[in-house]
């Protein structure tokens, strides 16, 4: 009766394990063609003085966690 049990649970685990490599070959298969398509992202020139400057409390913030 073991040797029954074990069977089975070798061919439920066998069919499992094929369809789990199945379904990530297709999710392979599905996604490198969409990486393959993504440009690189162009880096844009700010001008001087343009962009994030922060604030006094930004700067008494990092002051105080200077170590």
């Amino acid at each position: 009766m073991s040797d029954l049990k074990s069977s089975a649970n070798m061919r439920r685990r066998g069919f499992l394990l094929a369809g789990s490599v199945g379904a990530a070959g297709a999710v392979a298969v599905a996604v490198v063609p969409s990486i393959k398509n993504v440009a690189p992202a162009a880096a844009k020139a700010t001008p001087e003085g343009a962009g994030y400057t922060g604030g006094q409390r930004a700067q008494q913030y990092y002051d105080t966690t200077r170590v």
